[in-house]
Formats: C-alpha cells, sequence, structure tokens
C-alpha cells in the first residue's frame, strides 16, 4: 500500500512539530499578552485567556457545522475554539469593532483544489488516517465526531469584535444564516464596510466570488456584485480551472474600486476591474474599467495558474492614479520547468467620460511598452503576486512568492501520471521551494514620478548596492516568503510577514527511501532482480560469449602443428593479444557490475526511516541544531554514495559496449534505471539543500516597524512565540489601536491588538466621526481608527533588534544558506512541511509489514 505512505508527504503540507515554548504573560484582566520589546505590546483579543499553540479560531465549534461565540447563551463548548478557521483573511474596522472575515480549512482545502483540478489524486479517507497517525490530531483535516468519524465543517464565518469590552457577534456563517463566506479582502467605503471573496450560500457546493456590503450600524448585510451570475456559470468556470477567489479592492477617486471575474462578448471567463459611486444600489450601479484584454492579457485566473490564478492582486490609489499589481504566471508562459512569470503592475488614469486607459509599468517591456520587465528586476524570477501601500509619498511594494506550486512540486510527482492523467504522489522535488528560499522576498518603493528604489532587498545589477535599509531579502530571513500585510498606524508603518519554515520543519524527518519513492525491501528486491539478470548475462550461463580467457594458441605438443612463416607469426600473435585485450576488458565489465552490485545491496542501509532515529522534541537551541545537523549528514552521505554509484553506471554502461560492442541489453538497463537515476540524485540533493536552509530558521511570522519607512525594529521573528502562528495576514485599526489577525491552519486563527497606549509613542485615542470610511488607498483602513487584533508576550525582549543603515549586509555567497539569527527550525505550499510526513507515513507502513 504505497498510497498510505504517500499520503504523509501530503500530510506533512501542514506539519509542525511542536517545541517547548515560553509561557506568555496575561494582564490584569487575565488576557494573554505579547511585550515585544521597545515600547510595543500586544495583547490577545479572541479567546484572550487561552494561550498560544492552542485552538482558537474566534469562534467555538458546537458539532453538526454549528459555530458560536465565545460566552454566548447555549454554547456548548465555550473556550474550547474551532481549529478549522485557518486564517484571518479579511478585516475592516468602525468604531472600536473590528470585522473579520475567516479562511476555512486552508490546508484541507488546497489538498482538495489538489485533488479535484489539478490533476492530482489521492485517497481523501487515507489521508484523514494518516494526518490522524502523524500528527496525533495536531493537523486539522476536518471536523470529527467523539467516535472518530467525520463530523459537518463549519466553513468560513464573518465575525465582529469590540475591542474596547471583547463582546464578540457572529453575522454571517452557515449554521447562523446559510452564508459560508470565504472573504479575502475588506476596505471601508461612505460608512459602509465591502468585504470580496468567494461565497457559498444555502450549503451549495461551489462559492461565487461576490462583494458583500455590511452596514455597521445595523450589521445588515447584502450582495452588491456578484461575478458569475448563476451557479451554471460557477459549473462551466469550474470546469475550465477558473479561480473564483476575488481579492483586489480599494477607494480611489471617490469611488469603490473591486475586482472580479466574469464573461467577455464572447461568453470567455475573464478578469475584471469594476468602479461604483454607490455600491448600495447594487450590481448595476457598477462599470467595467478594464478585463483581461485591456489589461495586456496579464491576469492569470486559472488554479493551475500562479498563486492558484490570483489575477487582479492589489489595487490603491497613488498621486491620482489607480495601480493594480496582477498575477500573471501561467504553464504557457514560464520562463523554465522550474519558475513561473512573476507579476505585473498597471496603471489607470480616468478619462473625462469615467473610462481608464491603462499603461504598463510593470510587465512586459518588449511587447506592452513597460517601464521594467516582471517582477521589476530582471534577476527576481520567484514573486507571482506583490502587495502595495501608500507611505510617506512613497508606493511600497512587497513581494510574494508563490509557494503553491512549490507545494505542489513536494507532494506529487508531476512527471508520472496514473490512470487518467493525474499526478502519482510522492513527487519530493524541493526545487521549485529552493529556489524560492533562495530569493526571499523584497520590498521596493516607487515615487510619484515612478522611480523604483529597493527598501529591503539582495543586490543585484539594478541594486548593486542593495536595499537602502540595509537588510537583505526577507529582512536576512530566507523562510519569509511573502511581505503579507502592510498597515500604517502612529505614523509608522507595519509589515507582517508569511514565514514557510511552520510548513518546511519537518522536512528532515525524511528517509532517502521516501526521496527516491523505494523502501529498503523494495530496493533490496530490485537488487536481487539485477544480480539474476547479470549473473545471466555475464557469467558461464552465457554460453555463446563466456567471460573466460580463451585458448588462442594450438598446444606445443601437437604433432599436427603447422609451421608458419615470420608473417603469419606476427598476425596470429597480434590477434592473440586482441583476444586477451577482449577477455581483460569483459572480465572488468563484470567485476564492475559485481562492485555495482555490492554497493547497491550496501546501500539499502542507507534508506532506513530517518523519522525513527530523531527527536522531535528540543529543551534548547543547540539540541536542535545538533538534530539538523545528524539529518543533514544523513542525507549528504547517501546521496554522496548515489553519485558514485550513478557515476559508476554511466561509466560500466560505455565500458560494456566497448567489450561487446552493443549497448547494455534493455532488461538490465530498466534494473538499473529504477534504481539510479538523475532524476532521484537531484531530488536528493533538492532536500539536502532545504535542510541547510532550514538550518538556522525559526518557526512563525515575523513583524517589523519603520518610522521613516528606511530603517525597521523588529517586533517578533517567531509568531507571538507561537510557531503555529506561520502567517500574518490582516491588520486593521480601531478606536482602541492597531489590530493584526494571524494565520494558523494547526490550531486556528488569533486576533491581536497593540493598544494606544502600548504603543510607542502614544497618541490620542479620539472618536472619529464611524460614519467617515478610513485611509481610503488601504483595505482594513489607514492610519485612522477602525479594526483591531492584539496581543503579546513579555519575554520576547531577544527577538527585538533595530536595525540602521549604518551597516550594510553581506549578499549571500556560495556558503550553506543561511535563514535568519535563530536556530528553532523552519511548509511546506506552501507550503513543505508536506513534505516531511511522508517519511513517518512509510515508518507505519513498513512497521505494519513487520
Amino acid at each position: 500500500m504505497r498510497r498510505v505512505g504517500t499520503l504523509g508527504l501530503v500530510a506533512a503540507l501542514a506539519a509542525i512539530l511542536v517545541s517547548p515554548l515560553p509561557a506568555h504573560a496575561e494582564d490584569a484582566s487575565g488576557a494573554v499578552t505579547y511585550n515585544a520589546g521597545n515600547g510595543y505590546s500586544f495583547e490577545k483579543l479572541s479567546h484572550p485567556t487561552v494561550g498560544t499553540s492552542q485552538p482558537d479560531g474566534i469562534v467555538d465549534y458546537q458539532g453538526n457545522g454549528a459555530v458560536a461565540v465565545p460566552g454566548a447563551d447555549g454554547n456548548t463548548a465555550n473556550n474550547e475554539g474551532d481549529r478549522g478557521q485557518s486564517y484571518t483573511w479579511a478585516a475592516a474596522s468602525y468604531g472600536d469593532w473590528l470585522y473579520v472575515g475567516t479562511c476555512y480549512a486552508a490546508m484541507g482545502n488546497t489538498l482538495t483544489l489538489m485533488n479535484s483540478t489539478l490533476g492530482d489524486s489521492f485517497d481523501v479517507e487515507t489521508m484523514r488516517l494518516t494526518l490522524e497517525a502523524m500528527f496525533n490530531g495536531t493537523f486539522f483535516y476536518g471536523q470529527q465526531k467523539e467516535d472518530g468519524t467525520a463530523d459537518k465543517d463549519s466553513g468560513g464565518i464573518l465575525v465582529k469584535i469590540n475591542t474596547k469590552t471583547g463582546e464578540t457577534k457572529l453575522l454571517l456563517s452557515e449554521s447562523l444564516n446559510g452564508v459560508a463566506p470565504l472573504f479575502r479582502n475588506a476596505v471601508s467605503y461612505k460608512g459602509k464596510l465591502y468585504f470580496c471573496g468567494s461565497v457559498r450560500t444555502n450549503d451549495g457546493k461551489g462559492g461565487l466570488p461576490a462583494v458583500y456590503e455590511i452596514d455597521p450600524k445595523t450589521d445588515e448585510y447584502k450582495v452588491v456584485y456578484q461575478g458569475l451570475s448563476s451557479m451554471q456559470d460557477y459549473g462551466a468556470a469550474y470546469k475550465q480551472g477558473i479561480s473564483t477567489g476575488i481579492r483586489g479592492m480599494c477607494v480611489h477617486d471617490g469611488q469603490l474600486v473591486i475586482s472580479n471575474v466574469g464573461k467577455d462578448a464572447n461568453g470567455n471567463f475573464v478578469s475584471t476591474i469594476l468602479t461604483s459611486s454607490d455600491p448600495s444600489k447594487g450590481q448595476d450601479s457598477f462599470t467595467e474599467i478594464a478585463n483581461s484584454e485591456t489589461l495586456f492579457g496579464y491576469p492569470a485566473i486559472r488554479y493551475q495558474d500562479s498563486i492558484y490564478g490570483g489575477a487582479i492582486w492589489d489595487m490603491v490609489s497613488y498621486n491620482g492614479h489607480l495601480y493594480a499589481t496582477i498575477c500573471t504566471g501561467t504553464p504557457e508562459n514560464a520562463p523554465d520547468d522550474n519558475s513561473m512569470q512573476s507579476f505585473a503592475m498597471v496603471r489607470g488614469d480616468k478619462n473625462a467620460d469615467g473610462s481608464y486607459s491603462w499603461t504598463p509599468i510593470v510587465g512586459d517591456q518588449k511587447t506592452d511598452g513597460a517601464k521594467y520587465c516582471f517582477g521589476i528586476d530582471p534577476a527576481r524570477t520567484r514573486s507571482g503576486a506583490a502587495n502595495l501601500i501608500v507611505y510617506n509619498d512613497y508606493l511600497y511594494i512587497g513581494e510574494y512568492n508563490d509557494e503553491e506550486i512549490a507545494l505542489e512540486r513536494i507532494l506529487f510527482n508531476k512527471s508520472n501520471t496514473e490512470e487518467g492523467g493525474k499526478s502519482s504522489m510522492g513527487g519530493v522535488d524541493c526545487s521549485f521551494v529552493n529556489a524560492n528560499l533562495e530569493q526571499s522576498v523584497n520590498i521596493y518603493r516607487m515615487d510619484k514620478d515612478e522611480n523604483m528604489e529597493l527598501v529591503v532587498g539582495d543586490r543585484t545589477d539594478m541594486f548593486p548596492e542593495g536595499g537602502i535599509s540595509g537588510l537583505t531579502s526577507g529582512f536576512g530571513r530566507n523562510e519569509n516568503q511573502y511581505i503579507w500585510r502592510m498597515q500604517k498606524f502612529d505614523g509608522k508603518l507595519y509589515i507582517g510577514t508569511f514565514d514557510t519554515a511552520s510548513l518546511l520543519e519537518p522536512i528532515g524527518q525524511f528517509s532517502n527511501g521516501d526521496i527516491i519513492d523505494m523502501t529498503p525491501e523494495e530496493w533490496d528486491s530490485q537488487v536481487q532482480r539485477l544480480r539474476d539478470l547479470l549473473d545471466h548475462l555475464l557469467d558461464k550461463k552465457s554460453p555463446d560469449d563466456p567471460i573466460v580467457p580463451v585458448n588462442t594458441l594450438a598446444d606445443d605438443d601437437s604433432n599436427e602443428a603447422a609451421e608458419v612463416d615470420d608473417s603469419n607469426e606476427a598476425a596470429e600473435v597480434d590477434d592473440s593479444n586482441k583476444a586477451v585485450d577482449v577477455d581483460d576488458e569483459k572480465t572488468e565489465v563484470a567485476k564492475g557490475f559485481g562492485d555495482l552490485s555490492d554497493a547497491l545491496e550496501d546501500a539499502a542501509g542507507g534508506l532506513c526511516d530517518q523519522a525513527a532515529t530523531m527527536s522531535q522534541d528540543f529543551e534548547d537551541d543547540a539540541a536542535y541544531v545538533q538534530k539538523i545537523d545528524g539529518e543533514i549528514a544523513y542525507f549528504k552521505s547517501f546521496a554522496d554514495q548515489y553519485q558514485d554509484m550513478l557515476d559508476s553506471y554511466e561509466s560500466l554502461k560505455q565500458q560494456y559496449e566497448d567489450a561487446y560492442g552493443t549497448e547494455l541489453p534493455s532488461d538490465i538497463q530498466d534494473a538499473l534505471d529504477k534504481l539510479l537515476s538523475e532524476e532521484n540524485l537531484k531530488k536528493l540533493q533538492s532536500v539536502l539543500t532545504c535542510m541547510c536552509y532550514l538550518r538556522d530558521a525559526e518557526r512563525g511570522f515575523d513583524m517589523y516597524v519603520t518610522k521613516d519607512g528606511v530603517n525597521f525594529t523588529t517586533l517578533t521573528t517567531n509568531g507571538f512565540n507561537d510557531p503555529y502562528n506561520h502567517g500574518l495576514r490582516t491588520f486593521a485599526v480601531t478606536n482602541q489601536g492597531l489590530c493584526l489577525g494571524t494565520a494558523n491552519p494547526f490550531y486556528g486563527c488569533q486576533v491581536w491588538i497593540q493598544r494606544k497606549e502600548n504603543s510607542e509613542n502614544p497618541v490620542d485615542p479620539g472618536t472619529p466621526d464611524p460614519t467617515e470610511p478610513t485611509d481610503p488607498s488601504q483595505p482594513g483602513g489607514g492610519d485612522q481608527p477602525g479594526g483591531s487584533q492584539t496581543g503579546g508576550n513579555d519575554q520576547s525582549s531577544s527577538t527585538t533588534t533595530t536595525v540602521t543603515t549604518t551597516a550594510k549586509k553581506t549578499p549571500k555567497d556560495g556558503s550553506l544558506p543561511r535563514a535568519g539569527d535563530s536556530t528553532l527550525t523552519l511548509v511546506l505550499g506552501l507550503l513543505v512541511a508536506a513534505a516531511a510526513v511522508l517519511g513517518i507515513a512509510l515508518v507505519l507502513r513498513k512497521r505494519s509489514r513487520r
């Protein structure tokens, strides 16, 4: 049952191994807090008395798909959380209230997408059992009843939290009103809140791309725009692999600007940008100002495309123009097998008649006349998208690497398809994610004349001095793969990241056998088959051409010996020497294949289960580093041995052809090819490279703040001391302070707040008119009260540092990749943790065989 083992690889998709963490502090109210040092502290708002690395998800799961807010009448699971609420995916604010939309079962949805739409295949129940066995329930893959059978999932929700009192109200959920939203973005406009995303209603199977309006005075809601007019359209889009998870939205020139998916005049699915001055009037109030064609054909809208068809990614109003970043990568325009085309950015200028003219700023320089190439810098090849914010009269651009494709390459063998064209499990190819790790994310800023400046990033030909902050890509940490959100507050710019370490950390549990997709028993069986074939070919069982010394001269005692002249005698001696040379060659071939067979047999020991020999818990950083070093040595030893055997095989093929005048028989080549191949060697080397990146990585999102847009202070590099918090996904500002929401696909998302009095430079909270929109250029509000999430820990001062431009960091060289200052470990993608559990799954399978 190889499927059980290979499904473990998928299990690793979101795997994180628990390591001892310092306890969080509590404030006078009992709420968990995090002290970031330098005058910054955070307070946990969601389940405020429940510590980190524990179930959260804002609401409590009741069973049978129902949820309730903590403290609600009839709540039968108070403070037990809903682990399925993976991400705070969208946030906006109104006075003291923070509105949060969630992404439900983020990793489970990714697996479902792979299994249904992207041409990959696995058995769902086997997947569930594998996940349970591997992680003892820490990986969320659907709700379960107490008896272990599947329960109904609750789906995405919209809630609001009073950041002053802590009161929480449920606004949208399938169990409450038949609406299960997966909102990805939110903005405030004319006193109303607008959320966009894929929304499933009345227990429907699919979600339609829709924009919802929430009236914060009454909490009444309604759909104001829907991109596909019916479930029939959705079905057709689904069959074509069209993504419906819309994201881009902002306010520009006094209008609400949204992105969506629709149909053009010919019935083709296209990406669209629309505007409305009165969205409350509904669908007819919106005017299309751009589509895929007028956007130079850039938007990638299929799930198989970059960032799962991210299309119109982010939009912002800057210097009187509308700017939009666009995901452009498709399989058709991929620069090579290990890259996708990077993001584009376009500028929209409004004409007198209300239409828009579009100019490519980042895109195709040759065809469209863009000022900058895709991805801005020709040396940068990894970012499929980019996030935007206006700060200090600059447009800041944060890169977003494509972890989705990296994850799929690890989970599935795209070069080996099963019946029906599905990709088989067990790809274990880390080359794509390694390329991402090598190019961690940059931050650029563009001035009003559209001149680019590198703020955070490595030196390149385009930016030979590196970033003006003195920080290398990813803030010096390779594991930072998204600049996920940015927010203005208290005159400063806050930046949150997605840290792939949380997903990649368990990759060290692979065994070499997992990577080459062969157990020790299968290897031994193949080696024995090879020996039998070689015996048949090369020993006395091949009488027509045996490899034994041959008699080339007549017996000296024979009376029948003939006399020969000198020339004939010389010829016979020459022929005899040639025959001996041929025999020697054949003998060497036989010896070479014998040595190779012995080496292959000895190599079986190197396929052992790495997970069975490695501890999963570490009392200190030194123990963790020692573990990683041991894993690196394990992978390197076998990779070197494998390289030697592969070189010997290639040499022996030529020696055989020289000795016998023909190619090595196909059955022997087939047997050896199953054991030794360049593809397997590359996989082994890719995992080794990934382990080197993991050695110095630290799990959990990073958060940074700057007063001037150049010099940054570190607030956390470990997700507020929670390795399961792998991303800082949302920001919003309420009357009470700066709120942030995490991405946590293991125990559920969390909401935290930095109260104004806990900001480095406290400001008068004030009480602005709640009907006034927040900064129209930014989702969730700008430096205005509105929106919040809190939390903190007073034991993290060691992670707080201030970086200035006084010292430039040297560029990365050929030494072992180093991701950061911490020695805690790194998911895959996202996206590689998925890789790690394969090793454990195989352990279970092998043990079951015994």
